[in-house]
């Protein structure tokens, strides 16, 4: 007996074994686990540095970078 025979004969255990087989591939698609974008987290460190009556230049050489510089040994 080949497919059409027993699909001719027996219709309902062709709709009953479409109808399992439709809800298997359902459910594994609903349980597919895909990630487009991973999470990831860059360690990132702001500095804010507030000096009065002083020039932006001379916050960012005197100050600033100095911070910068002692944190940029850190390990995360």
């Amino acid at each position: 007996m080949n497919i059409t025979e027993i699909s001719i004969k027996r219709p309902s255990l062709i709709i009953v074994l479409f109808s399992v087989f439709t809800l298997l591939g359902f459910i594994g698609y609903k349980n597919l686990s895909y990630e487009l974008m991973p999470d990831f987290n860059q360690p990132v460190v702001v500095i804010k540095t507030v000096y009065p009556g002083a020039e932006p230049n001379e916050v960012e050489t005197s100050v600033s970078r100095k911070i910068e510089d002692a944190l940029s040994n850190l390990e995360v």
